[in-house]
């Protein structure tokens, strides 16, 4: 039996968690530092924010000292400060999660685009600009009367893209953006289509697919409306793309990147996320992550019918030759409850209740985010708080009046906010057959 450790304290370290704890080889499951959440199912938190590099020696003497076999990395901070080289520089490397120079493939816009155009990936066409002055020059020629994107070049937490309807209001939006987020700005032309994502876990050779694709909803307000978020909520399988186009886009978009990255001498070992649109022409990439989505973790995790643990370790053996990874039939959706005025200022510390009553409800799991211990209580902490996140075998029309009935019973002190039309576009795609 072993322990392994999940950085971070999120929805998607605790869906995770929850996961990997299912597995018979695991007897514990750390967080560091987790949530409210987290302790459930074999957990326990440690108080240590790891996700600070000033905090990757604490880490480490964690590691050694309660014999940890696994650790899995969640956010990508500590990914982009270099974590993963600094466990490996001290002999431990049983660590899930690419190294700090291969990580720029999410960290660096201009690394990714780089590496595609190289590859013939399809993508959207973009000029990299150094100054907010190149980046004025770039969307008067890119931009058409369909608009024009602004995309932040660093790690912005998923909020460093603006999708503008016309040339004027990226105008009007670029040197805030600048000021925001740097000088370095991608302009790219905008895409139209669905948007979907697709998980994949490199052994550094090879990508093996999660056989599913998942649909998240960034934008705060229904209809994909508002700012953006860190996401409020998702589904899966999204319906936009079928097991058929997964497999494509791992074995023509994901493992060509992976083995030139490992023929560069950037070997990728750890989760390959491909942020895709379906357009007229067919997939194209608008991102590449490094890690799990938070909140497509919730919705992945509650599909995955296989023992998560074997298919993580085979992955840092180098071995997923012949590795599979089986899905339940039917769907799953995960509903974001966030805190009112997110994702801008919010009130922390406002107790929550009602979560004994949802899970009494059969197939529904809550995935704590923002959330802490107070005495008895359980308070908010965070943006996101909770995702709320069903399982039916019947598909996503059961999947999201299951979800949207837990999210009825949990009350949180002054109110909170969700979208009210989480995987709506899938059953679109039932109505049009």
């Amino acid at each position: 039996m072993q322990k392994i450790l999940i950085v971070g304290g999120g929805g998607r370290e605790h869906s995770l968690g929850w996961k990997l704890s299912q597995s018979k080889e695991i007897s514990e499951v750390l967080y560091a530092p987790g949530n409210a959440g987290t302790k459930e199912e074999k957990g326990r938190n440690i108080p240590i924010n790891s996700t600070k590099k000033e905090n990757f020696p604490a880490l480490l003497d964690l590691i050694k000292s309660e014999n940890i076999d696994l650790t899995l990395i969640g956010p990508e901070a500590p990914l982009a400060d270099g974590l993963v080289d600094y466990l490996n520089s001290s002999g431990y490397n049983r660590v899930f999660g690419p190294t700090k120079e291969a990580t720029r493939l999410e960290s660096d816009k201009f690394f990714s685009y780089d590496l595609m155009e190289k590859l013939n990936i399809p993508q959207a066409e973009s000029i990299k600009c150094y100054s907010t002055n190149e980046a004025i020059k770039a969307i008067h020629k890119l931009s058409t009367k369909e608009g024009i994107v602004l995309k932040a070049r660093g790690l912005t937490g998923g909020k460093g893209v603006i999708v503008c309807d016309s040339k004027e209001q990226a105008l009007a939006n670029i040197v805030n953006h600048t000021k925001k987020y740097g000088q370095d700005v991608l302009i790219a032309e905008r895409l139209f289509g669905e948007e979907f994502s697709v998980f994949g876990i490199s052994d550094g050779k090879k990508v093996l697919p999660l056989e599913i694709s998942i649909q998240d909803h960034k934008p705060l307000l229904d209809e994909d409306k508002g700012p953006n978020t860190g996401g409020m909520g998702a589904y899966a399988p999204a319906p936009v793309a079928n097991v058929d186009m997964v497999k494509y886009i791992a074995e023509n978009i994901m493992t060509p990147i992976v083995q030139k990255m490992a023929n560069d001498g950037v070997p990728y070992k750890g989760l390959l996320y491909g942020g895709m649109i379906m357009t007229n022409k067919g997939p194209k990439v608008l991102e590449f992550n490094v890690r799990f989505g938070d909140p497509e973790s919730q919705p992945a995790m509650m599909m995955i019918k296989s023992d998560l643990y074997e298919v993580l370790s085979l992955a840092l053996e180098g071995n997923l030759s012949g590795a599979n990874i089986e899905f339940k039939p039917g769907a799953s959706c995960c509903v974001v409850i966030a805190s009112k005025g997110y994702p801008k200022k919010y009130k922390k510390g406002l107790k929550i209740s009602g979560l004994k009553e949802v899970n009494s409800i059969k197939n529904v799991k809550v995935f704590h985010a923002g959330t802490k211990t107070y005495k008895d209580s359980i308070l908010t902490a965070g943006g996101r708080i909770l995702g709320v996140t069903s399982y039916s075998p019947n598909g996503i029309k059961e999947a999201q009046k299951i979800a949207y009935k837990a999210v009825s019973k949990i009350k949180i002190e002054g109110g909170f906010y969700y979208r009210k039309d989480i995987a709506n576009k899938a059953l679109k795609y039932d109505k049009d057959n």
